[in-house]
């Protein structure tokens, strides 16, 4: 397994855990963090023992954000997109992957850091976590994919609040807000969050995984064309190992035995 210096990338019972390790710093997406996380996401999507995702944080934050370094350092236009292109690799990678995401939010997830939570498929957020699109106090618009994916979840009006004013949103906020899936005790945190990833990993995960690609992109489709999306994967489908245990299970009226093949 790769080593890194700013995450932590385990595997253990189909559950991949890809931990940001950088606790001193509240664990920002610096330019190094992200080129490690596209690594490891590129680890886990070509493993097949890995069924699950969970993207989890040491220390009291979840992730603070980009690289406060380069706050105040003056960027030519290349620079700005060489740097928001390497950040949407990563998101990218996160979005695409055809496995569930969970984000186990621990702390404070501000900037980038929120916007990484949104990119998840489930958020579950201790009550110690916080949540912040602290973009419009840099005189800057949120990015990272957070203007697609807030609307989505949070609707329009709260969208644009949380937009325009950059205030700061507690666990229970924004569950009650749908930012998040779940809020649970900072002590449950880790338990909710392997009893979720467990539970997922025992699903037909390819199933899900092609209904992922289809709702990622869902309000962007035409009807016809979900159908046709629909269509392209049963197709695919049928000819996987799930298809035909979860058949047999339900002709034989017991619990299928998925495998994620």
């Amino acid at each position: 397994m790769p080593s890194y210096q700013n995450i932590i990338l385990d595997e253990k019972d189909g559950v991949a855990v890809l931990t940001l390790n950088n606790p001193e710093n509240r664990n920002p997406l610096t330019e190094e963090t992200k080129s490690e996380l596209i690594s490891a996401l590129d680890d886990v999507k070509n493993r097949s023992s890995v069924r699950v995702l969970v993207i989890a944080a040491k220390g009291s934050a979840f992730c603070a954000g980009g690289d406060v370094k380069k706050v105040g350092q003056k960027m030519t236009h290349e620079d700005i997109r060489a740097v928001m292109q390497k950040s949407q690799q990563l998101l990218l990678r996160i979005v695409n992957l055809e496995k569930p995401v969970i984000a186990a939010v621990n702390g404070d997830a501000f900037g980038m850091g929120c916007n990484l939570v949104l990119a998840a498929d489930f958020a579950i957020a201790s009550e110690k976590a916080r949540f912040c699109e602290v973009f419009v106090k840099l005189g800057i618009i949120p990015d990272f994919g957070a203007l697609y994916f807030l609307p989505r979840l949070v609707g329009l009006a709260r969208a644009k609040e949380m937009t325009y004013l950059g205030n700061v949103i507690d666990a229970d906020a924004a569950g009650k807000m749908g930012l998040v899936y779940q809020v649970v005790s900072h002590e449950e945190l880790e338990t909710a969050s392997m009893e979720l990833a467990g539970r997922l990993a025992r699903m037909p995960t390819l199933a899900i995984g092609k209904a992922k690609s289809v709702l990622n992109r869902t309000f962007d489709l035409t009807l016809s064309q979900v159908l046709d999306e629909e269509v392209a994967a049963q197709i695919f489908l049928s000819h996987t190992r799930d298809y035909q245990e979860g058949m047999q299970a339900f002709k034989e009226k017991r619990k299928p035995d998925f495998k994620g093949k």
